[in-house]
């Protein structure tokens, strides 16, 4: 069989002595159509090969077929002008002569374990492969192998597509993506410098502020005491509006500064056991003038003895802020709830109020920075909208989740988590 594959110029092209017999038949019209009679014996069989000549010399993938001793027995025109061989040249010659110098050495035993196998190997299992031109140029290829049973033993089908076009798009692809990538990671880096040079000036400035706030403040108070002397009615209320307005800037300034400290990484929380239900009190105390000042009820609920694992100082923020909110946006009349409930390792602490409530919409961009739902009660806007999201930030700082229920008219309900740690 290799013998008479090797004589000849690849398959058999013999065409068949003479023509069909054509006979005629009557079509429903009544009109007489040749039909050639089907090929018997020798001459279907030669039509048979010339199909698969053209289907062979016309395929653009190369196709080698190869012995057990590894020389070349069949190849197409594709496989002629892919490695730059005559099919004379090719016919005989050992595959080797096709693998790159450097492969070379492990090539024979690749082969035998491949014809041992009797598996096909399709085209691109993701193997790099690379073959050689005659003028010794390596280029890239995908290669499917089919072993086929003769009686000389394994022979083997090989299947060899040309990648270069593909790779060299792969490459400038890569290139780019490479490129892209190393611009974007410089740019998040300068934006990163940026952002902590901005962090820090806040922080600075933000110190520098609150020192003569500090001033004012506590000499308005001196003042109020009426230590030097009485004041007039007009006098007091003076020293109220400036108490008032400048303890409205220091908190101003203190939100400002914390996510600063934030931001920059400058924010050290000190965590310990707590009964959650001391810091509730604490927070509620703290806002119970303002809500009563506007008609509204701060309600604690009995389930918040309960113990977490948390910063003091930065959960008594976090309840101030979210109490602040709820009694901010609740009209008189209304109230403001704090309540607990454990659930497995965690503690879920909910803020509730029946005030004017969240728009679907707003509720997941209510924790971003400077971002404030619409008009409270009063119709004035207060702070700088920066409350919440400290709140998210400081609840992350300590393992938990912070998020928000609501409905426009249907108050909201803000739930966060702290770590649980059982009493005693």
């Amino acid at each position: 069989m290799s013998q008479g594959l090797s004589d000849s110029s690849c398959i058999s092209t013999q065409s068949s002595a003479g023509n069909a017999d054509e006979t005629e038949k009557a079509d429903p019209k009544g009109e007489a159509k040749a039909i050639p009679e089907p090929e018997s014996g020798a001459g279907a069989l030669s039509l048979a090969e010339r199909r698969f000549q053209d289907l062979f010399e016309s395929a653009p993938d190369g196709i080698l077929q190869i012995d057990p001793a590894g020389r070349i027995l069949v190849a197409n025109r594709s496989a002629e002008q892919m490695f730059g061989y005559t099919r004379e040249e090719l016919f005989g010659s050992n595959v080797d002569l096709l693998v790159p110098e450097a492969n070379r050495r492990g090539h024979a035993k690749h082969r035998r374990e491949f014809a041992a196998a009797g598996r096909t190997r399709p085209m691109g299992l993701g193997l790099d492969l690379s073959a050689r031109r005659k003028d010794g140029s390596t280029f890239p290829v995908e290669i499917s192998l089919s072993p086929i049973q003769t009686e000389e033993g394994v022979h083997v089908t090989a299947v060899i597509r040309d990648v270069t076009e593909r790779k060299l798009v792969e490459e400038r692809v890569r290139s780019l993506q490479e490129s892209y990538m190393t611009e974007l990671e410089a740019r998040q880096k300068e934006a990163e410098r940026l952002n902590l040079l901005k962090s820090e000036f806040m922080a600075s400035i933000s110190h520098e502020l609150r020192t003569p706030l500090h001033t004012i403040i506590g000499f308005t108070e001196l003042l109020e005491e009426e230590g030097e002397g009485p004041l007039n009615e007009g006098q007091r209320r003076f020293l109220r509006h400036i108490h008032a307005d400048s303890e409205h800037l220091l908190g101003l300034i203190n939100d400002v500064l914390d996510l600063s400290r934030i931001e920059a990484g400058g924010l050290q929380l000190r965590t310990e056991p707590l009964i959650l239900q001391a810091i509730a009190i604490e927070a509620a105390d703290s806002i119970r003038p303002y809500a009563q000042s506007r008609g509204i009820k701060i309600h604690l609920g009995e389930d918040l003895n309960v113990q977490v694992f948390a910063d003091l100082m930065r959960v008594r923020q976090i309840l101030y802020n979210l109490l602040s909110n709820g009694a901010k946006f609740t009209g008189p009349g209304g109230s403001v709830s704090v309540d607990a409930a454990i659930e497995g390792d965690w503690v879920r602490v909910t803020v509730a109020d029946n005030g004017i409530g969240i728009a679907a919409e707003e509720c997941t961009r209510i924790f971003d920075k400077f971002y404030q739902v619409g008009l409270p009660p009063v119709g004035v806007r207060e702070g700088t909208g920066l409350g919440l999201a400290i709140c998210k930030q400081l609840v992350e700082m300590q393992r938990g989740r912070i998020w928000v229920e609501s409905e426009l008219g249907r108050g909201a309900r803000f739930h966060f988590t702290l770590p649980y740690q059982q009493l005693g």
